[in-house]
């Protein structure tokens, strides 16, 4: 009623003024007219939400002034880099240089690996470990969300001190699901990175966020497009960006993955639907020729905003300003946009005590008094993660006293220790041996005091049996460590004679020992130690090529091992090197002992965006000794003279040369793959010491399929060799 009566007041005024004169009117100030408080909305979608960016790009470019913006999922994430003052073509480049294979797939990169967990990589290549913690448990997504979470934190680190959310160059609001009581959370306040990383936890991809008694998922399934919530900001006119995926297919409800998907999107839309009646201007961006993992291709995505925000040109230029006022609005909003990082005084590590955070603070101390290189940081931060005892690793910068600090953020795995890395392992180049198996590592840590680990490992299949090492640092502080061991392990192998596999004999190689031996970095290890064994073998089938033995050796074994490459599946760059040398004092069928070298060395080159080129280069020898049968060396198998059976050749000394070429065919989705490769290779060897039959020269072409995956990688080829070998094989497992 009060300002209706001085709205009419106001309307006697003006107009008594034309009684008066111009004179009189010339004295009143100019009004000019309230512009409508505009809200900008962003649906969530996964890669579907890179739309968003076209939709801002196409309102900047036409001088549409927004005044709040609120977004769920990938729409929080793109909604919260506008609001933090950046550009389209600033957050065009933010999605440009992200590498979403590593982001979304949430493995830590091979090459920051601790020594051990490289070790772990290799014996087990997939991305399955699960905790014993409190009994078998599983992680809480695929992927613990640390590689998005660091992007947040490097984005918005000017932000360290906000107050409020309204505070940012443009008020801001994003959703997530409290999981613990099932209800909507919108972050107004505190940390951004951690808001933005919420609203992100995508359900069984992205572990979701706890912050001490709450824990956040994805916003998805609560309010997927809050137009509510940006009225409740405060918008008088809301303009709300859905994505629009087109008909739905039957076709696509075949699968329980499908029908799953399709019940969670029902969920979604159902709380979409009165959000979308509530906007006044609702954009349909048509990208039902995308998917929400296709994270590549968001060049292909952002145009399609633009596309959704021409066609209601109409509409959305109602709210157009002037150049004059556009640029008083691109002002006043770069003033409240904040992009220098003070220099840090201390470090603060949070949720931590006693020697776990002296541990992580004494590696964040090299950066006081320095400014804040975020590359630094995070280098750090990925050894530290490189340990494997970390889900995730965040940073922040705190004010304390008057003094700005680094705040660090670790947070523990709560599945483990102790870990248990699984794998299957499958491997053939002849329909009659097909090896089949399946393995486990579980590690303790600390049982023998700071730093040592206990690891047993057990398999079944061709290869089996159980292996126990103790795992000690002589101090805290050095790198020099002992390493107890027990095992008990079968193998089958064959004899041949030619290509036709006369008998299989069980090998049984059982002992107890210990290294000493020397860490040289995370890349590379030196060991020697000493053995007791109790060495034989069995017939299992056929006729007896070679006399039955059982020994009971002493042996000394001398090995070094370098893993210098930049993944273990499919390296495309490093160099790896393992060399072992050991003496037996006691030899199958003989008398005396014998030693024995062997070595394989590797090297990968990257050849353009896609393609590989690699090396490998195998050999070993017995010194002179002969007549060892299984306790010799073998080649024969898939990659190792793949057109020859499994073990065929046998003798006391070997080579083997191994060049190739990969090409990557295309990208998978990253959440359950890598990459599917294609090339080929030749391989070559020798042979000395074997039977009657053996080549003087085995060699083959071979070409090959790889495809890297959530379990591992898989192969297959064929491979055409000399004298008429010619064998097609697969296999699930270490490539190379």
């Amino acid at each position: 009623m009060k300002f209706a009566f001085c709205r009419r007041v106001a309307l006697a005024l003006v107009g008594s003024a034309g009684i008066f004169g111009s004179a009189a009117v010339s004295q009143q100030p100019e009004v000019k007219p309230t512009r409508p408080k505009v809200g900008l909305v962003f649906e969530g979608g996964g890669a579907l939400g890179f739309a968003h960016i076209g939709v801002i790009e196409w309102l900047e470019a036409h001088h549409i002034p927004v005044d709040y913006v609120a977004g769920t999922s990938m729409g929080g994430l793109v909604g919260g880099l506008y609001a933090a003052g950046n550009s389209p073509d600033d957050i065009k480049q933010f999605v440009d240089k992200i590498e979403w294979s590593i982001v979304l797939n949430g493995q830590i990169p091979f090459p920051a690996l601790s020594y051990r967990r490289k070790e772990d990589r290799v014996a087990y290549p997939n991305r399955l470990e699960f905790g014993w913690k409190k009994g078998l448990s599983v992680p809480n997504g695929l992927n613990s969300g640390s590689a998005v979470g660091l992007l947040f934190d490097r984005t918005v680190l000017p932000y360290y001190d906000l107050k409020s959310f309204d505070d940012l160059p443009i008020p801001f609001r994003c959703v997530a699901t409290e999981l613990i009581s099932g209800k909507e959370h919108v972050f107004k306040d505190g940390s951004l990175a951690q808001a933005l990383r919420s609203t992100m936890s995508i359900p069984g991809v992205f572990a979701p966020v706890m912050h001490g008694n709450e824990i956040y998922s994805d916003g998805g399934a609560v309010n997927n497009l809050p137009v509510d919530v940006a009225r409740a900001m405060g918008a008088e006119i809301v303009i709300a960006v859905y994505l629009d995926t087109g008909k739905l297919e039957s076709s696509s409800l075949s699968s329980l993955v499908g029908v799953a998907g399709r019940n969670v999107a029902i969920m979604v839309a159902a709380n979409e639907q009165r959000n979308m009646k509530d906007a006044n201007i609702l954009l349909k961006a048509d990208v039902s020729e995308f998917g929400a993992s296709d994270f590549m291709k968001s060049a292909e995505i952002i145009p399609e905003g633009e596309k959704a925000a021409e066609s209601q040109a109409g509409a959305l230029e109602k709210y157009a300003v002037s150049d004059a006022d556009w640029e008083a609005y691109v002002a006043q909003r770069d003033e409240r946009r904040k992009t220098t990082v003070p220099v840090p005084q201390f470090v603060d590590v949070y949720g931590m005590k006693g020697a776990s955070q002296a541990e992580v603070e004494s590696q964040f101390h090299k950066y006081i008094g320095k400014p804040v290189d975020p590359d630094k940081l995070e280098a750090t931060i990925a050894d530290l993660q490189g340990t494997g005892m970390y889900s995730s690793i965040s940073y922040n910068l705190k004010v304390s006293d008057g003094k700005t600090g680094l705040l660090v953020r670790p947070r523990l795995k709560n599945y483990g220790p102790p870990f248990l890395n699984v794998g299957l392992t499958i491997s053939s180049n002849d329909s009659n041996n097909i090896q089949l198996g399946f393995g486990g590592r579980a590690t303790f840590f600390d049982l023998a005091g700071p730093g040592s680990e206990l690891r047993i490992d057990a398999s079944i299949g061709q290869l089996a049996g159980a292996v126990g090492e103790l795992y000690k640092p002589l101090t805290a502080t050095t790198r020099f460590f002992v390493a107890p061991r027990l095992y008990y392990v079968h193998t089958i192998a064959s004899f041949y004679s030619g290509s036709q596999q006369l008998a299989q004999y069980t090998e049984n190689r059982n002992g107890l020992g210990a290294d000493v031996g020397y860490r040289f970095s995370s890349k590379a290890e030196l060991r020697a130690g000493e053995d007791y064994q109790w060495y034989g073998e069995d017939l299992r089938i056929g006729s007896p090529i070679a006399e039955a033995f059982h020994i009971t050796p002493l042996v000394t074994n001398l090995r070094f091992q370098y893993l210098g490459q930049d993944s273990v599946m499919v390296p495309t760059r490093g160099t790896e090197l393992q060399t072992k040398l050991t003496y037996s004092t006691q030899r199958p069928n003989g008398s005396g002992g014998y030693s024995q070298w062997s070595s394989t060395l590797s090297h990968f080159i990257p050849v353009g965006n896609r393609g590989i080129v690699f090396g490998t280069v195998e050999g070993g020898t017995s010194f002179g000794a002969d007549g060892l049968g299984l306790a010799g060396f073998t080649l024969g198998g898939p990659l190792r003279l793949s057109a020859y059976g499994r073990g065929e050749l046998l003798g006391s000394d070997y080579f083997m040369a191994r060049p190739g070429f990969l090409y990557q065919l295309t990208r998978l989705n990253p959440v359950v793959g890598d990459a599917l490769y294609a090339g080929g290779f030749y391989e070559i060897g020798k042979m000395w010491g074997g039977g009657t039959g053996t080549p003087s020269l085995p060699n083959d072409f071979a070409a090959a399929v790889v495809l890297k995956t959530l379990i591992g990688p898989i192969y297959g080829g064929a491979s055409i060799g000399d004298s008429g070998h010619r064998k097609w094989y697969f296999g699930l497992g270490r490539v190379f």
